[in-house]
């Protein structure tokens, strides 16, 4: 539970956070030099959904099973002795289940592809729009057909307006939109025929992300077409439904479903645990005495069990995880059955035969 004192700080990183890119936006656009002024909304809905980020994220680092599991990837990666093995094994977590997204390819080809659309639809997406928004990269237009990028004000080489180079940067925010259109297609085809997810899913929670993502990427061709083949025809009109579109995803993404593109690079940490913990000494179970869990990450779920208030007591001094998951379902059988000290079969994990009834 989080009340008033304990979102203090969560609040004060937000405005923190929003002042820290408002100056950002001001100096790398060289005192506002080269920044757009028609580009205002977007900029205000950006600094806001900023902070709500920082406020969503700080306020789940203050979860108990978040700051421990937290603190103790990163007190693991900083070991001096295993700081280089743990950074290439990060750098592999990296490369395999963020940029790849291998982590989901055992759930299907398919679910794997409109994962990674989605995804790197909206990073690279992201990353060209904010910076051009921001007024830290822009274009000018050098001789008949050139154009020259600045970052930060600092100039690039000169792109001849006809070459493949400038075709392909200029068009980039369209390649990325029929990304995020194909991926939230077969997303939402999915949710209409898999019986797994019918049964689960909600509108606000699963549908309407997609269906705010792929109105951006409509909205975003839409203006391209305007532009190339329309001649401008209703263009004011397409930029400001798709100013409307962005700028109600840019709030709806701290508090919904995609707000676990940010949470995803924490699992670099857990992983990192997970391969740790195999060199680390294991617990053995109390019942059976078998190694089943590295007695470190042992002590830290009892922590977080005991800060979330449950108890596992089991009487005789041990609790329920100090057990193996094997064991735990037997014991849980026997108290179902009411045999405490029952020693039949059934509970070891092996059906009896029927003769053995008889």
């Amino acid at each position: 539970m989080t009340g008033p004192s304990n979102n203090r700080n969560p609040v004060l990183l937000a405005l923190l956070a929003s002042a820290l890119l408002t100056v950002l936006i001001i100096a790398g656009s060289r005192n506002l030099e080269h920044y757009d002024s028609a580009l205002f909304g977007y900029t205000v809905a950006s600094v806001v959904a900023f902070g709500a980020i920082v406020f969503r994220y700080a306020i789940w680092l203050q979860r108990p099973a978040t700051r421990v599991y937290w603190r103790r990837g990163w007190k693991l990666y900083l070991q001096r002795e295993k700081f280089a093995q743990n950074t290439a094994n990060s750098a592999k977590t990296i490369a395999t289940n963020i940029i790849g997204q291998r982590f989901i390819f055992k759930r299907g080809f398919s679910r794997w592809a409109m994962h990674f659309l989605i995804m790197w639809g909206c990073v690279l997406s992201a990353l060209i729009t904010f910076p051009l928004v921001f007024g830290w990269v822009h274009f000018k237009l050098e001789g008949e057909l050139g154009y020259r990028a600045y970052v930060f004000g600092f100039p690039l080489n000169v792109m001849q307006g006809r070459s493949l180079i400038a075709w392909v940067t200029f068009h980039a925010l369209d390649f990325t939109a029929v990304m995020v259109i194909a991926g939230c297609a077969i997303a939402i085809h999915r949710r209409l025929r898999d019986r797994g997810a019918i049964a689960l899913q909600q509108f606000t929670l699963d549908f309407v992300p997609h269906m705010l993502l792929i109105a951006i990427s409509v909205t975003g061709l839409m203006l391209t077409a305007s532009s190339l083949w329309l001649n401008g025809y209703m263009y004011h009109f397409i930029a400001l439904t798709h100013q409307a579109t962005v700028i109600m995803t840019l709030f709806y993404l701290p508090f919904g479903k995609l707000f676990h593109v940010v949470q995803r690079p924490a699992s670099i940490g857990v992983e990192l645990y997970q391969e740790r913990a195999r060199e680390m000494p294991q617990a053995k179970c109390a019942r059976c005495g078998s190694e089943f869990v590295a007695q470190l990450w042992l002590d830290d779920l009892k922590t977080v069990v005991d800060q979330l208030g449950f108890n596992y007591s089991m009487g005789d001094g041990k609790t329920l995880q100090d057990y193996c998951p094997r064991c735990k379902r037997v014991i849980r059988g026997l108290a179902y059955a009411n045999l405490p000290k029952a020693t039949e079969k059934v509970f070891e994990g092996s059906r009896l035969s029927r003769e053995g009834h008889e």
